[in-house]
């Protein structure tokens, strides 16, 4: 399987606050962790103590941390039921913060600072939980915001309770960030209230599941869909949020597959609202690219060609790195297709598993990408690229496209 992880150095701070009302929950302040799983090299560094190889069971508390190694993670689940995975090459560590006040009812909140080096964490939020607070340097992620609110120009904002709301839904968010590069990027993976925003508040974006966004030096980026099934097929961190992993939950302690599954309800959901989005590109673009009109989801642009009897595969493309990517179709995973883009200077051109044509031409719209290869006999092999939202695609993230195999219209 790939890795979330791959050819990425994480360094980063985040500071992961769950707020719960002290008068409504005072015996379950989130003041603890249990080191519920262990593979390969796990080290605890406990306040003030000698570094220790951890242990099954392990009890963690503020200012503790645990180290994880290569091909190394930890699992650890919190008293409000709360799980964080942590991926290899990670320390992660939670400290008291403040107590907080909401106006005028005082109600006191607690709020715990989870601080993440070298990694990445995947969130899984048990309902119940009033929000989660996400932040690098760069980015603050609101998970669970309950009663956000639009502003005339139709962004979301928090309302001055939104924070302090009993969250009905479960989520599940992972975040990486990349100090080296001054990168964040948050991938959703239920629905609901996940606002995604710099550290100066000027820029606010909401995900849904199978959406992610990027933060570059302090910006937020434009959100782009990403291929959830292909996600949960080369991240093992999402071990048991997927169709048909039940026996994956099975095999976690009853407490634990409480919170998967209650999570579960809500990547299952995401994943049936993504597979309608993205089905309604697939009919959209084959409406308009291939029948050489134009609609509102894919504006014509030069990589687009007319196609005659056309013969559609679903799958995967993903970027391997630098102008590489590779295409997986759904039904025949093993019959991988190599992509290439070259960018001359006023061209920007397609390598189709090693066949360039007599002619070929690239380009991206405000929503989806695509390239295309015809060969002299006028066959045409095509490659479109759904969500990308006028960006170019991320290293190592899945995106849902299609191949298109037929004749060339003109030809």
């Amino acid at each position: 399987m790939l890795s979330v992880t791959q050819k990425l150095v994480v360094s980063s701070l985040l500071a992961v606050s769950w707020m719960t009302p002290v008068l409504a929950t005072q015996d379950q302040p989130l003041t603890r962790a249990e080191l519920y799983k262990l593979i390969k090299t796990v080290e605890l560094l406990l306040q003030n103590k000698t570094p220790r190889k951890a242990e099954l069971n392990d009890v963690m508390v503020p200012r503790d941390a645990v180290k994880t190694g290569v091909g190394s993670e930890a699992q650890l689940f919190f008293n409000d039921k709360s799980l964080i995975r942590v991926d290899q090459r990670s320390i992660f560590r939670f400290e008291p913060g403040v107590r907080r006040f909401q106006l005028p009812n005082r109600i006191a909140l607690n709020e715990m600072i989870f601080k993440l080096e070298n990694g990445t964490a995947l969130i899984l939020s048990p309902p119940g939980s009033v929000g989660t607070e996400v932040e690098t340097p760069e980015s603050k992620i609101s998970i669970l915001a309950i009663n956000t609110i639009n502003t005339k120009d139709n962004k979301p904002s928090l309302s001055p309770t939104s924070l302090f709301s009993p969250a009905i839904k479960p989520s599940a968010v992972m975040v990486i960030h990349d100090a080296q590069n001054n990168h964040t990027q948050v991938f959703a993976l239920t629905d609901g209230d996940i606002t995604i925003s710099d550290q100066q508040d000027k820029k606010t974006v909401a995900l849904k599941g199978g959406q992610t966004v990027a933060v570059r030096n302090g910006l937020v980026g434009k959100v782009q869909e990403f291929d959830l099934q292909g996600f949960y097929k080369s991240t093992n961190l999402t071990s048991g949020l997927a169709p048909g992993q039940e026996n994956l939950v099975a095999q976690e302690a009853p407490k634990v597959q409480e919170t998967i599954n209650a999570v579960r309800t809500q990547t299952l959901a995401a994943l049936r609202n993504q597979t309608k989005r993205i089905q309604g590109f697939t009919n959209s673009f084959l409406s308009d690219a291939l029948g050489g009109t134009e609609g509102d989801l894919n504006p014509r642009f030069r990589g687009s060609v007319r196609i005659n009897n056309p013969q559609v595969t679903k799958g995967t493309v993903y970027r391997t790195e630098g102008n590489n990517a590779i295409f997986i179709p759904e039904n025949n995973p093993n019959a991988v297709k190599n992509i290439t883009v070259y960018f001359d200077k006023e061209t920007v051109n397609i390598d189709i598993d090693g066949n360039r044509g007599v002619s070929n031409k690239a380009g991206l719209n405000g929503n989806n990408g695509s390239g295309s290869v015809i060969n002299a006999n006028g066959e045409i092999t095509q490659i479109d690229v759904f969500g990308v939202n006028g960006e170019e695609l991320k290293n190592g993230i899945p995106y849902s496209g299609i191949l298109t195999t037929g004749v060339a219209r003109d030809r």
